[in-house]
């Protein structure tokens, strides 16, 4: 069985190898090749890979190419962590809508719109690959923003695609913790987009929960980070609880301030903490010192991840998960990486599970169109994902579902055929821009700034 990894020079690359070795019982892959079209990111991720492989006597070999055609060929799953552009275009995207009084953040508002943009065109392209030389592949997304590239996928690719996402794991994990018992014996449904849902049940042992966990929210959220950015009258208000991801719709103002308070964004942040990581064990690699190198990396990747959010939510630069496992743990056990080797279980082995996953709607949320991609719980064995039926949710959640999924289709739109008008649409009806100006002054500044990686609007 062979896992590809699109994207291979990333970061969490050697992370994600490492926490295959906890699966090697079940999943028997021989070989996981990482492709990348950054040759010396690749050497140094691919040699980081290929040692924690050797040092634990894995099952399967590592190797790594800039060829896709190479990578794809023979692949039985494929994980995508592409980014086009790389951490720079990233702190791009954030820097030009905090100069418009927009939120800067890769995933949601204009930072994902602008790294949708340069991010379909060439998911497409693998997407047509993969159709070639491994058409029975299942093509997993980590790459931000997931949703995103989940619909442009289902609507114009030509493979079989998943969107992961981790959040919804998260939140069961915390409730799990908070109510001391453990997660298997919790049902939490979730409904919404990536990166715009809500729990609006908690069962345990076939009782809801949800009144008492409204009731003693002070509690949550002082017991679980996810939950902590929400003041609990908002929380009683809407009567679920939010993925965490919504403080920046309920909270824009307050967390655009926060961001400019610090002076830096999250993007220039990962290019401060990245950028010298490789500089510093690029040597060590080439050296043979594959040791030191991963000591290095495993510190590095650890305050990384304790810092994520903080900026926003805060204004500080502290660390808000520093009551929660170290992030290597995180990555190995739960995570993207995680639900996706869950995903792979629940299809190789044919292991019925019913995980949280962007496809497409089929009816599941009333009001929405069928191919419209959703984050929802599905049913996941040997024939793929089902979307379990949520049925007609609340107002005020779809007050915002609705014009993000329409920005979310005009987005694909104009990242396919290279649509000035789409772009300028989508920006437009997004919640989080003000005006038709901003949207755009933002437009024209994004087209500017990444030109080399627009090419679909030349």
């Amino acid at each position: 069985m062979k896992l590809t990894i699109l994207g291979g020079a990333g970061m969490r690359t050697a992370l994600l190898v490492n926490g295959l070795m906890r699966h090697i019982d079940e999943l028997r892959f021989d070989e996981v090749a990482l492709f990348d079209t950054d040759e010396e990111r690749l050497m140094i991720m691919g040699s980081l890979s290929k040692y924690i492989a050797d040092s634990k006597q894995a099952p399967f070999k590592v190797t790594f190419t800039t060829d896709a055609r190479e990578a794809l060929t023979g692949a039985d799953y494929i994980f995508s962590a592409v980014r086009v552009g790389q951490e720079e275009s990233r702190a791009h995207d954030e820097r030009v809508a905090l100069k418009y009084g927009v939120l800067g953040q890769e995933t949601t508002g204009p930072g994902g719109f602008a790294m949708a943009l340069r991010t379909i065109p060439v998911m497409l392209e693998y997407s047509r690959i993969i159709n070639e030389v491994c058409p029975n592949a299942w093509l997993l997304n980590f790459s931000n923003p997931s949703g995103l590239l989940a619909q442009a996928l289902n609507s114009y690719g030509s493979c079989k695609a998943i969107g992961i996402c981790d959040a919804h794991a998260g939140m069961k994990n915390a409730l799990s913790k908070f109510l001391k018992v453990h997660h298997s014996r919790l049902q939490v449904d979730y409904f919404g987009l990536n990166h715009l849902g809500w729990i609006p049940k908690v069962h345990l042992d076939g009782v809801d929960q949800m009144p008492m966990l409204l009731d003693r929210f002070e509690e949550l959220a002082s017991a679980a980070h996810v939950f902590s950015f929400f003041e609990p009258e908002l929380i009683r208000n809407i009567g679920m609880l939010p993925n965490e991801y919504l403080y920046y719709f309920y909270y824009h103002d307050q967390s655009v301030r926060n961001i400019l308070e610090t002076g830096e964004t999250r993007g220039e942040q990962i290019v401060k903490l990245n950028r010298p990581l490789l500089a510093r064990i690029a040597p060590l690699v080439r050296e043979g010192k594959l040791a030191e190198a991963w000591k290095d990396y495993n510190e590095t990747l650890d305050k990384r991840t304790n810092t994520y959010m903080a900026r926003e939510t805060s204004g500080q630069l502290h660390n808000v998960y520093e009551k929660e496992a170290p992030a290597h743990s995180q990555f190995e056990e739960e995570g993207y990486e995680g639900l996706a080797l869950n995903v792979i279980k629940s299809i190789h082995l044919n292991k019925q599970q019913v995980l949280t996953l962007n496809v497409p709607n089929k009816g599941t949320i009333t009001g929405l169109k069928d191919d419209d991609v959703v984050e929802v719980q599905c049913l996941v064995n040997q024939n793929g994902p089902t979307p379990l039926n949520v049925g007609t949710i609340p107002d005020l959640a779809m007050s915002l579902i609705h014009p993000v999924k329409t920005y979310e289709r005009y987005t694909v739109e104009a990242a396919v055929k290279g649509d000035y008008q789409a772009a300028l649409n989508a920006l437009t009806v997004h919640p989080m821009v003000p005006s038709f100006t901003v949207a755009k002054a933002i437009l024209d500044e994004y087209l500017q700034v990444h030109k080399q990686y627009l090419p679909q609007f030349q």
